[in-house]
């Protein structure tokens, strides 16, 4: 019995971690691909913010809109990542496995009146946060005790003012409401005393009850001290999300009747048992500068400051009296702040068609010892390219960032799984905007 609940609090603690975990194209889990003109600067755009994802880069730059305008479009995300070496103790030296090839297209949607010359109302949504892992033969996989699969998706509904104060200065800003989802599947480990083996004892699912939400807000400031310089900041809030749902826990046999049975007394199978957890999504400041060198070229660079010192622990409750502790697991994970730094080129080519390159450095802010199957991250250079074409009142821009993640190392692993996880992301940003 002391073997079962060894393997039960190693479970909750896991299912700890797992909750808010995702692979993500910005840092920690976080994504910041909100518009396609953004993109083609590497996101560099808090400065300028001069179409309708300024909602998302800086809500003060929606005073640049002077009719009503929709923007809609959608990211495509194709994924390849992999567990190339493993070391020791797990998986071993030489072990490799591939996670599945994935796509996805978060959309991103914006709004924008003028209520009056200076005064902008706008609404959006974009997604901040999410995205997913995914093990190949996650049946074999060898760290299927710690994840098969993981997703999560976190979308911002905003409504925003701005206002232009005077001709050099606008600010703006308004509520967020951060709306998600989680999904969590692997397997549970337990050390057979017949063959002295780790064998699977059970799956396990858990599946947030609907959406969950928390309230946050945005402001931005933009500054023009000159016809060919613009300044600009904004901030996004902290926010908490305490997501509710149901965990299940699948029988697998273990080819022993005698152990089966057992296991079938000390795990609560096939129950809807009640599970929460609380995840904290940190701040996002950004800082931008941009700068018309001729009437056709315009340079930017931002850098990004995320408060993911936030991110220290979290608290897991799965509610069965089976479970050790009450169901309470609290699991440390000591993330860091980091800084993200991007820039960008764009070329008015004419008036009706421009292009740009743009590159970036995000830091990660996961220690070595929490890097696992859940999330592998890892610091990651980018490049982009991109351009805009205009039809009268419509402007369709494409943009593509080459996502290049450094291979991570982690020997000091907290559940002794190391080894070397490689990454490569493909983003291709397109926007459809049209003024009426």
């Amino acid at each position: 019995m002391v073997r079962v609940n060894r393997g039960l609090r190693s479970l909750a603690a896991v299912l700890a971690v797992a909750l808010p975990s995702a692979r993500a194209w910005a840092g920690g889990f976080a994504i910041h691909e909100a518009g396609s003109k953004g993109i083609l600067f590497a996101g560099a755009f808090a400065a300028q913010a001069d179409d309708l994802s300024a909602m998302f880069f800086n809500p003060a730059g929606m005073t640049a809109q002077k009719s009503f305008a929709v923007d809609f479009g959608d990211s495509l995300i194709f994924t390849k990542n992999a567990l190339d070496n493993g070391a020791n103790p797990f998986p071993g030296e030489g072990y490799s496995a591939d996670m599945k090839k994935q796509i996805f297209f978060p959309p991103h949607l914006y709004v924008a009146y003028p209520v009056t010359p200076k005064f902008v109302l706008s609404f959006g949504t974009w997604f901040p946060y999410g995205l997913s892992t995914a093990w190949e033969n996650q049946d074999s996989f060898a760290g299927r005790f710690l994840s098969q699969r993981v997703d999560l998706r976190t979308y911002a509904l905003s409504l925003q003012g701005a206002y232009a104060v005077t001709d050099w200065l606008s600010v703006g800003g308004g509520p967020e409401l951060r709306i998600g989802d989680v999904k969590l599947q692997r397997n549970v480990p337990f050390l057979n005393p017949f063959t002295n083996r780790v064998v699977d004892a059970a799956h396990l699912d858990i599946i947030t009850d609907g959406f969950d939400s928390a309230l946050s807000w945005a402001v931005g400031v933009q500054l023009k001290p000159c016809p060919r310089l613009k300044i600009g900041a904004s901030y996004h809030a902290h926010a908490d999300i305490e997501f509710q749902g149901i965990a299940r826990f699948y029988p697998i046999s273990t080819g022993n009747a005698q152990l089966d049975g057992v296991l079938a007394q000390r795990l609560p199978f096939n129950q809807e048992l009640d599970a929460s957890t609380i995840i904290q999504f940190p701040s996002l400041t950004m800082f931008g500068v941009s700068y018309d060198l001729t009437d056709r070229l315009t340079v930017e660079a931002d850098a990004y400051y995320t408060t993911w010192k936030v991110f220290e622990d979290t608290i897991l409750k799965i509610n069965s009296p089976l479970l050790p502790d009450n169901g309470e697991t609290r699991l440390v994970h000591d993330w860091k702040n980091t800084w993200r730094f991007s820039g960008g080129v764009n070329f008015q080519a004419t008036k009706s068609f421009n292009i740009g390159v743009g590159a970036l450095y995000d830091e990660t802010p996961q220690p070595d010892e929490d890097v696992s199957p859940l999330l592998p991250d890892a610091n990651r250079t980018g490049f982009t390219v991109g351009g805009g074409v205009k039809f009268g009142n419509t402007t369709i821009d494409v943009s593509n960032m080459f996502l290049f993640f450094h291979d991570r190392t982690t020997l000091t692993n907290k559940d002794n799984f190391n080894g070397t996880y490689t990454a490569f992301t493909d983003l291709l940003v397109i926007s459809l905007r049209h003024s009426f």
